[in-house]
């Protein structure tokens, strides 16, 4: 196997880090990391340089920051499925899951272009960013799907959209942690996972229903309990979402013979008593601009501003139905648009608490 080595700055992608040509640092971190081998904790691959050599089926991804994209193969999915992942600086053992939202690019994850990449840049967790699965809600469909629309910008524009298997909790929980840990060393059962707006529905379901996977979940601006206002509601944002976005009709998410039940097992609500024992933090803005932040297009601003609200209706009626189930989450209700700027902030701002978890 041909390894390849490369070196990335934390911006840019290109040339080398700054700041460690010190001999005596250099020297400390030998000794250090020769104990470390020695004691096992650390093998001769992972001293040499987690990040600087690609994984078999990966590239050098263009966001830069050490982040590999990968093609995992899926036999759920009979394809190759598009994976970012961002190394462990020290080959630590610890994942944190990011789930991207209904315009998930179909190859890529928008996180990967945020400044998320450069909070953890110097720690030693493993970040997991699951390319697509734009309208699609990581969820196992009952049926392969045909969406109207990719939703996002001219992707698939003017063309029939395919028939795909949409597969995401047999790949997520089922074949991707194998590969994980097999060329990234993550512990398939220490992980956190974090969602936002359509990502933060599965980033609670699926905690719930693999806590030998996920320790801790975090929920970021998503209508996380999607029948607030009604069942009806619930099933017409559904469709509309998943056929407008890149998924495909809610009759093939649901099915028809297990409809209600598959309807229930992408609810939160329903996984309520099954957060008990996991880190629970949940975030939703108000729809109103902090400061610093700043209002997207003029296409996104109605969104923004309407979506969110409504988003925090939802989420303070989840919070209040985990509570009274004596679910020990964590609520941070604040000042935000649903927008990037709020929600990378937020992974800033708890980042020692990630950490201590998976770090």
């Amino acid at each position: 196997m041909n390894i390849h080595h490369i070196s990335h700055t934390r911006h840019t992608g290109v040339g080398s880090l700054v700041g460690l040509s010190a001999r005596p640092v250099r020297w400390i971190l030998a000794a250090l990391l020769s104990v470390a081998v020695v004691a096992g904790l650390v093998t001769p691959a992972q001293a040499a340089g987690n990040r600087d050599w690609l994984r078999p089926g990966c590239d050098w991804d263009v966001h830069g920051h050490w982040i590999q994209k990968c093609w995992v193969w899926s036999n759920a999915h009979q394809r190759n499925m598009p994976v970012l992942v961002l190394p462990a600086k020290y080959g630590g053992d610890g994942g944190l899951w990011l789930l991207d939202g209904l315009e998930a690019p179909k190859d890529d994850n928008y996180w990967a272009r945020t400044p998320a990449m450069d909070t953890f840049i110097d720690d030693n967790v493993t970040l997991v960013m699951p390319g697509g699965g734009g309208g699609q809600f990581y969820a196992d469909w009952a049926m392969p799907g045909q969406a109207i629309s990719s939703g996002v910008s001219t992707e698939g524009s003017g063309q029939i959209l395919p028939v795909e298997v949409h597969l995401w909790e047999t790949f997520l929980t089922g074949e991707l942690p194998h590969w994980l840990h097999q060329h990234f060393g993550v512990n398939p059962h220490r992980n956190s996972i974090v969602g936002i707006s359509m990502g933060a529905l599965p980033a609670l379901t699926l905690a719930a229903r693999h806590k030998d996977q996920f320790v801790q979940t975090t929920a970021l601006s998503g209508f996380i309990d999607p029948r607030v206002f009604s069942s009806l509601l619930y099933v017409v944002m559904v469709q509309l979402t998943a056929s407008l976005f890149g998924g495909g009709q809610v009759w093939e998410l649901y099915g028809s013979s297990g409809f209600s039940s598959n309807m229930e097992k992408m609810d939160p609500v329903a996984s309520i008593p099954a957060l008990h024992g996991l880190d629970v933090m949940i975030y939703a803005g108000d729809g109103t601009l902090p400061p610093g932040d700043h209002y997207p297009g003029p296409t996104a601003v109605v969104q923004s501003i309407v979506g969110e609200r409504l988003i925090r209706i939802a989420t303070d009626s989840f919070v209040d139905k985990a509570r009274r189930q004596g679910v020990p989450l964590e609520y941070y209700p604040s000042r935000g648009l649903h927008t990037w700027e709020p929600w990378v902030r937020f992974l800033a701002e708890h980042k020692h608490r990630y950490l201590e978890k998976v770090g």
